[in-house]
């Protein structure tokens, strides 16, 4: 007998309810495994996106680039090969210093297995921007053009790359954004009459306008028009009574050699390097210190001067910047060619009151007129008439003459002789000397010099010569003057003080030494900051320099 299932026994049977719910975990778990994997290939694909963005935006803003922003851009992203159909919206700004650019692009990443739940694409967006410029340039060319520069045509070879790297600085850029000095050094650096009388000197003389630096001065970047500066004494080591156009002066004043402060005029700057002319022993150490010090804020007031004095354009009166100011860099390029040899100073016993040298000032008696002793109204300009003993002349003070006299230090009295007429090269007593008021025809004053006034006369090695032994000459080579290895120490504090205030400093050194190289290449501000040259390498090192000038940018 066949048994026919009951209703009730159907509706107990569980089995079709577990197929059921495993087929809906089984679905929710395709679903999420299917959901991460989209999600992942989203990711992705947004990672490839940003990188190839960055790089575009990158390349088109770049200054060297010459192609339009929107070009570069969709040419980096056209090579996205594993998405389709992106779009890119590409934003710019170009100026003759800068290039700025940004960029959106966006996608839709067509869905594996959100698709089921009705998701058929992601949407993928990224963004991207960059901005290379050339910010407001201060730069000091510090530049070798001591005596040593004229072997081998280096002073040739220097004037052609100075000049092209200030061609490369200054093309395309705005009025006012880049402003260069040129400090030329050899054993001294003579700063223009305006820069000189805009600080505050302690002036002893009128030769020249070089300053003296204290051991300490070269310990910061500045030279302060505030702060009172002494002014360094002007001789030379060797020539002639009142002839000190010597290459061992120590200070030169031809025009070629003042710095030339803060300039954008191309032409000026080009003619500026072209009158070099090599001279001088080398202090790469004054080289450094007024290539700073044109950088500092604090010579402001100097700008401001040379403004008014029509010698530097108005545009400029902001300059130097202030060290926070991200929108200039400040930049020294110091280039040598040897080691450090001589800084010529005269120490304090060769300073002040008192020295050596007598000014003897007396008057030329010029014919006037005669007038006849018996007839006053007769007069005559007939100076013949003199010697008739009917007419009585008359003399007037003519043009006014110096006779100097150098006073032996070593010996004293009235018999002995102590002075030394220089225009007559005989020695004559105390005595006669003292005694000149009334020997001396036309006799107005007899005044004992400053040794500031002396030294403008006469050459070290000449005093020497006349007194007697080589005190003069000792104290301004390697007394009080600065020999190499002291030289050395100072351009090696004023180097370690512009890099502390910030400042980019690059060194080059000019077919130089083993020894010399490293001096320069330690004050650059980093290793790659140095570089060697010879012959007419010297004008790619230049180029190199305009090139990662150029690349440095400032973030605003």
């Amino acid at each position: 007998m066949i048994k026919i299932p009951t209703f009730s026994r159907f509706s107990q049977s569980q089995d079709g309810s577990i197929l059921i719910f495993v087929l809906v975990v089984f679905s929710t778990m395709f679903l999420v495994g299917g959901a991460a994997i989209d999600f992942a290939r989203n990711e992705t694909q947004r990672t490839t996106m940003q990188y190839n963005l960055d790089r575009a935006v990158l390349a088109a803003a770049s200054l060297k680039q010459t192609k339009v922003p929107d070009d570069v851009v969709a040419d980096y992203m056209s090579k996205v090969h594993s998405i389709e159909d992106i779009s890119v919206v590409t934003t710019f700004d170009v100026g003759l210093n800068y290039r700025s650019v940004s960029a959106t692009a966006t996608a839709e990443l067509r869905t594996m297995f959100l698709r089921m739940a009705g998701i058929d694409s992601m949407p993928i967006t990224v963004v991207s921007a960059a901005e290379e410029r050339i910010p407001h340039l201060e730069i000091s060319l510090v530049l070798d053009v001591s005596g040593s520069m004229g072997n081998n045509s280096k002073l040739t070879n220097l004037k052609v790359a100075a000049k092209e790297f200030i061609t490369s600085m200054l093309t395309g850029v705005d009025d006012d954004h880049v402003a260069i000095s040129i400090i030329p050094f050899n054993n001294s650096v003579a700063p223009s009459e305006t820069v000189f009388t805009s600080l505050n000197v302690n002036e002893t003389h009128n030769f020249s306008t070089c300053l003296d630096f204290a051991e300490s001065d070269f310990d910061s970047v500045n030279i302060d028009p505030l702060v009172a500066q002494d002014q360094l004494v002007y001789t030379s080591l060797w020539g002639g009574w009142s002839d000190l156009n010597q290459g061992a002066r120590s200070c030169f004043t031809d025009d070629y050699f003042q710095i030339m402060p803060y300039s954008d005029n191309e032409v000026a700057l080009h003619t500026k390097i072209d009158s070099f002319v090599a001279r001088g022993w080398t202090a790469g150490h004054l080289g450094m210190k007024w290539g700073t010090a044109l950088l500092d804020p604090s010579f402001r007031p100097v700008t401001a001067d040379l403004i008014a004095a029509l010698e530097v354009d108005a545009g400029f009166a902001a300059i130097p910047a202030e060290y926070t100011d991200n929108n200039t860099l400040k930049v020294v390029i110091l280039m040598g060619d040897g080691a450090n040899t001589y800084e010529f100073r005269m120490g304090p016993d060769f300073k002040g009151s008192g020295s050596d040298l007598w000014d003897v000032v007396s008057a030329e008696q010029v014919f006037w007129y005669a007038q006849h002793k018996y007839k006053a109204h007769r007069t005559s300009s007939d100076e013949s008439k003199c010697s008739n003993s009917k007419w009585v002349c008359f003399y007037k003070q003519g043009a006014l003459e110096s006779t100097y006299y150098l006073q032996d230090p070593t010996t004293s009295g009235g018999s002995i002789d102590n002075f030394y007429d220089i225009q007559a090269n005989a020695w004559i007593s105390t005595t006669e000397f003292n005694n000149l008021n009334t020997t001396m025809e036309g006799w107005i004053s007899t005044t004992q010099m400053d040794w500031e006034d002396a030294w403008g006369l006469m050459p070290a090695q000449w005093y020497d010569g006349i007194v007697g032994g080589s005190s003069a000459y000792n104290d301004l080579v390697s007394g009080t003057g600065r020999t190499g290895s002291e030289g050395d120490t100072a351009m090696a504090a004023s180097c370690e003080a512009a890099r502390g205030a910030g400042l980019v400093v690059y060194t080059i050194g000019f077919e130089t030494d083993v020894s010399t190289s490293a001096k320069l290449a330690s004050c650059a501000s980093t290793p790659s900051h140095y570089y060697d040259a010879a012959g007419v390498q010297i004008s790619a090192v230049f180029a190199q320099i305009a090139a990662s000038i150029q690349k440095l940018k400032l973030t605003q």
